[in-house]
C-alpha cells in the first residue's frame, strides 16, 4: 500500500506526492481485481465532501489505469494552516 499526499477539490483527490503519480482520482474502498464493473467500484466510493479544500494523506493502490485509487483509506487530514502551506509548496 502506497501513501499519497494531496488536496481535495471538487470532490476529487489531486495527488501532489509522490510527484511521478500526479493526477486527480476518486477514492474507492474496493480492491482492484483483474476486471471489475464500474458500478461496483463507484458503489464503494469514499465521499470526500468533508475534506473539501483540505490537504489529506491517503493510503491505497494506484494502478496504471488512472481515475481511481483502490483500497483507499484517509489516514490524516490537515487543518487550515497546514493546508495553505501544502498548497504553497506545490504551486
Amino acid at each position: 500500500m502506497d501513501k499519497f499526499l494531496g488536496i481535495v477539490k471538487d470532490g476529487r483527490f489531486s495527488i501532489l506526492l509522490p510527484r511521478p503519480q500526479c493526477c486527480t482520482v476518486r477514492l474507492t474502498r474496493i480492491m482492484k481485481p483483474a476486471s471489475i464493473a464500474e458500478e461496483l467500484v463507484t458503489s464503494h466510493e469514499i465521499n470526500l465532501a468533508e475534506y473539501e479544500g483540505k490537504a489529506i494523506m491517503v493510503t491505497g493502490s494506484l494502478p496504471e489505469h488512472k481515475g481511481w485509487l483502490y483500497e483507499a483509506t484517509v489516514i490524516e487530514q490537515s487543518g487550515p494552516i497546514l493546508t495553505e502551506v501544502v498548497k504553497e509548496l506545490f504551486r
